[in-house]
């Protein structure tokens, strides 16, 4: 922020404060500020609620859009935090519950004192505003007071657990909008790389995921915590190339510019909303994966805290305010850089087939075996551990079908399949392209429990998927992407070798050799060695 929007700011809050103390009546109050709760990167919601009798400030952990963004369904929202000093708040909730079915009774039409408000949300990083949403015309469409527990023993026994008792407010209002801090016009044709300094989190095998956006007025590239392909690689997807993002809430001028444009033009047919491309790059360290979507429009978008029950509250864990957004894309194109660069790889078999062995993943199984598995395509086989194998039911009176799935990672002759499956979605009839086969090995160690053996397969669908678990991933900074490959076979043979090697009693004749003769210049008397 530049001083002069700094000494506007104070100008104007000093001119708004003034103003309110000279209306008759009008109380301002500001909660006590809460203190000690966990928010992911520092950012937190500031709520301002102007009400006819006064304005009241309160900092909620957990707000939540309700309804989407984008879409023309409503506009609601969602606070939660414990139970503190509200007069009016609580005035406006003791009201709408008392005055309820007078409302029901005149069509909607009552009036009361507190009925209608407004809402002022500044969303802050580092206690610096950084976007905020003005929400006008609002009213209580349900609130709930409730305690927030494990719902077991830990919360009576654990110092790390415990209770809250929590406001659950839900608001519905007339409309909304968006009010940035800053002139988005001086980033008009520019290319800003947000991406530069990576997110100071971890992410398993280091795998990230970097989004660039062309835009008709500009460039943006942005890393995400969670990527997720909705829709585009299944052979009976009928919608078109649809994807998601997701990261705790930030300013992107041009990104937020888009979605605006898409929330005011969504309930118009007439009204004209720009496309643009988006590149999404899986790297670690090097590009590994790329899907470059064409012609997208933003079909989605909302802010959530995410949250844990009690634990959020009682300091176990803490509250993370991100940014949800969908899009929805006319094409989808994918470059695997890998496969390309194969043509130097080691010979196998003395043909031009390649190999492709992808690094041993140590993941944590338990004391269960690893599936370590070996894919024979045409020109040559790659050799890949994955942590989750599912095998459908064999026993259904259809083609044998199973799911892998595994870290983001460097597999160019996979992916290649993967590709090659895309590019012919609009030819029926699996003919049209390549069947390989698949042996799935359960492993300890180096010895081999149990063995599938799939024959002529394909891959059906495709997914990217962020696997998180609620606010913990964004508290603790641990963060994974997952493939999800479904496969659909010709053929099936399970294979026991534990089994085998108890029946497997092959002996062998010990037929005498010249080896196996004395040297019969060593006999005894009345043998000679004839010259």
């Amino acid at each position: 922020m530049t001083t002069k929007n700094i000494l506007l700011t104070t100008t104007l809050s000093l001119f708004a404060i003034l103003s309110i103390a000279m209306i008759p009546n009008y109380e301002a109050f500001a909660e006590e500020e809460k203190s000690g709760y966990k928010m992911a990167e520092n950012v937190k919601a500031v709520m301002t609620f102007t009400f006819r009798d006064g304005v009241e400030i309160h900092e909620f952990p957990s707000f939540s859009m309700t309804t989407d963004f984008v879409s023309n369904t409503g506009t609601t929202f969602e606070v939660k935090g414990v139970i503190g000093e509200s007069p009016h708040l609580h005035k406006a909730l003791d009201e709408s519950y008392k005055y309820r079915l007078m409302i029901d009774s005149a069509n909607g039409s009552w009036d009361y004192d507190y009925r209608y408000f407004d809402v002022d949300v500044d969303f802050l990083r580092d206690d610096i505003v950084f976007s905020s949403i003005g929400y006008y015309n609002c009213e209580i469409l349900a609130y709930s007071a409730e305690t927030l527990n494990s719902g077991d023993f830990e919360s009576y026994t654990s110092s790390k657990s415990g209770f809250a008792i929590v406001d659950d407010i839900e608001f519905r209002c007339g409309g909304l909008n968006s009010n940035n801090p800053v002139d988005l016009s001086m980033y008009e044709g520019t290319f800003t790389d947000y991406a530069t300094v990576p997110l100071d989190y971890t992410f398993a095998e280091d795998v990230r995921t970097i989004v660039t956006f062309d835009f008709e007025n500009g460039q943006e590239r942005i890393e995400y915590h969670g990527f997720y392909i909705n829709s585009g690689f299944g052979e009976t997807d009928d919608a078109g190339p649809e994807f998601s993002v997701e990261r705790t809430l930030d300013f992107f001028p041009l990104l937020g510019k888009e979605i605006d444009t898409a929330r005011k033009t969504s309930a118009l047919p007439t009204s004209y909303n720009s496309d643009f491309n988006a590149k999404v790059e899986f790297v670690n360290g090097k590009s590994i994966r790329t899907i470059d979507y064409t012609d997208c429009r933003i079909n989605g978008a909302d802010i959530e805290t995410k949250s844990d029950k009690e634990e959020s509250f009682t300091g176990k864990s803490g509250f993370a305010i991100v940014q949800n957004i969908d899009f929805a894309c006319a094409g989808i194109d994918t470059t695997n850089t890998g496969y390309g660069q194969m043509a130097g790889t080691t010979k196998v078999w003395k043909t031009t087939m390649t190999e492709s062995i992808a690094p041993i993943h140590e993941y944590n199984m338990g004391q269960g075996a690893t599936a370590k598995v070996i894919f024979t395509y045409r020109d040559g086989v790659e050799i890949i551990n994955f942590p989750i194998f599912d095998q459908h039911n064999v026993l259904d009176r259809s083609y044998p079908t199973f799911t892998l799935e595994g870290i983001v990672g460097d597999f160019p002759m996979l992916y290649q399949r993967v590709d090659e499956n895309l590019s012919i979605q609009s030819v029926q009839g699996s003919n049209y392209v390549e069947n390989f086969d698949v042996d799935v090995n359960l492993m300890y160690g180096e010895e081999t429990a149990r063995v599938y053996n799939y024959s002529g397969c394909r891959v059906t669908d495709y997914e990217i998927n962020s696997a998180m678990n609620k606010e913990e991933t964004y508290i603790k900074g641990k963060f994974a992407f997952e493939n999800t490959f479904d496969f659909e076979c010709k053929g099936y043979t399970p294979n026991s070798p534990v089994y085998d090697a108890m029946f497997d009693t092959t002996t062998y004749a010990k037929t005498l050799n010249t080896g196996d003769l004395r040297n019969t210049d060593s006999w005894g008397p009345g043998f000679t060695v004839q010259e």
